[in-house]
């Protein structure tokens, strides 16, 4: 679909965010590809990809520059969002983009791996499955490993995903310990349906393992049984308006807190969503492909600001994710309906840059108060990626892994 109608706002959207981020990488302390400064450099090398301005790959190379310093003085855990692990990857995604040498950064991954891999051992065998901030994410760092380095911890992974599943007559899952409602009920074991700590995250990370062929039958059975239990949550009442699937369920299935989900990357439908398209792709499941698309329909047809609780413009619950999403399931399936759709949220996203003391007129909604930020998850950064995508249709954005998207 031709989104230049917007050409104009989105050129002038970005160049804002670029002045914006100039300053913002120059000062910042806090090295983290979606939580920090590190993921602004996927911002730079992909605006250098669309401008060919030397001045945007320059930025991208300075921040990584940064990255890799921090990496040796700062006490980062091995974490995906704020850590190590996600620091690395994108170091690792600008040198498969051609604009960093290999051999100048390979000499600090084995360090690295042996820290990202201590911090997943550690984090898994205490329960702790979150993509975000725990075990989980730590695979999209070896995913992009040598297969000699990278084979014997995913599969150590894959071995502890099989140990710690819950299983019911529904099919498997995992328990949540990250959510407050855990805190809150922890004499109850409760499930998170939601694509940032759940699930669905477990789901995307194991087609990822599928693809690259790592313990294939085990995997396949862990993504069809733990798919099987997301399915099985969908409510009897759900859709038009109202949420498909809850945001946490307990082990006789019933909701717990909010039955109603909000609309973005973060929670509710559209999460699970883009696990079951990634699914279905990389198992060949058109019976997972459909269950998507009647989600991404409703989505669609039903869905808004208001009873999606969208706030601002950021990737992790605002609009720029929920555009960007439904731009890459439209360019997926060709379907028009989500054509239509991801180009209502875009008009959405460039409307919102109404501040006048936020960053490129942009502020990110944390209850009760709005707050600046810059990054690829709750910032400019992200809005700016998601933008991006709208003026490049033709390409597939890479970093579409960092966020689990297929």
């Amino acid at each position: 679909m031709d989104y230049m109608d917007y050409k104009d706002d989105m050129t002038a959207v970005l160049e804002n965010i670029s002045r914006e981020l100039d300053d913002f990488t120059a000062n910042d302390n806090n090295a983290g590809l979606l939580g920090g400064y590190t993921g602004c450099a996927l911002f730079y090398a992909y605006y250098y990809q669309h401008t060919s301005r030397d001045e945007h790959l320059e930025k991208a190379l300075f921040v990584v520059q940064k990255s890799i310093e921090a990496l040796s003085e700062l006490p980062l855990n091995g974490s995906f969002c704020g850590g190590v692990a996600g620091v690395a990857w994108c170091i690792q995604h600008l040198a498969q983009m051609g604009y960093i040498e290999d051999d100048e950064v390979e000499d600090a991954f084995g360090e690295i791996d042996l820290m990202v891999a201590a911090f997943m051992e550690e984090s898994l065998s205490a329960g702790k499955n979150d993509f975000l901030h725990e075990g989980v994410g730590t695979a999209l760092y070896f995913l992009e490993r040598p297969a000699a380095v990278a084979t014997p911890v995913l599969e150590r992974l894959v071995d502890y995903l099989e140990q710690s599943a819950h299983r019911f007559p529904t099919g498997i899952t995992w328990k949540d310990v990250f959510s407050s409602q855990s805190e809150q009920y922890q004499h109850r074991d409760l499930y998170n349906l939601g694509l940032a700590h759940g699930v669905p995250a477990i789901i995307a990370i194991l087609g990822r393992l599928y693809e690259k062929g790592i313990a294939r039958e085990k995997v396949r059975r862990l993504m069809e049984g733990s798919i099987s239990w997301l399915m099985s949550h969908k409510k009897s009442h759900g859709g038009g308006g109202e949420s498909l699937y809850p945001v946490l369920a307990d082990a006789s299935g019933e909701a717990v807190g909010d039955k109603h989900s909000r609309l973005g990357w973060c929670y509710g439908d559209l999460g699970i969503a883009v696990a079951l398209l990634g699914a279905g792709k990389r198992l060949q499941r058109a019976d997972y492909n459909e269950a998507a698309l009647t989600i991404l329909h409703d989505i669609a047809r039903h869905r808004d600001t208001r009873n999606g609780a969208v706030h601002d413009a950021c990737i992790c619950h605002g609009s720029a994710g929920i555009a960007h999403i439904l731009q890459q399931a439209a360019i997926a399936t060709g379907d028009p309906v989500l054509e239509k759709a991801a180009e209502k949220w875009l008009q959405t996203t460039l409307s919102m840059n109404t501040w006048k003391d936020g960053p490129a007129g942009y502020k990110f909604y944390h209850h009760p108060d709005y707050h600046n930020s810059y990054n690829v998850l709750e910032g400019i950064a992200g809005v700016g990626l998601s933008v991006l995508g709208f003026l490049q249709p033709d390409i597939t954005p890479g970093w579409n892994n960092s966020l689990l998207i297929p």
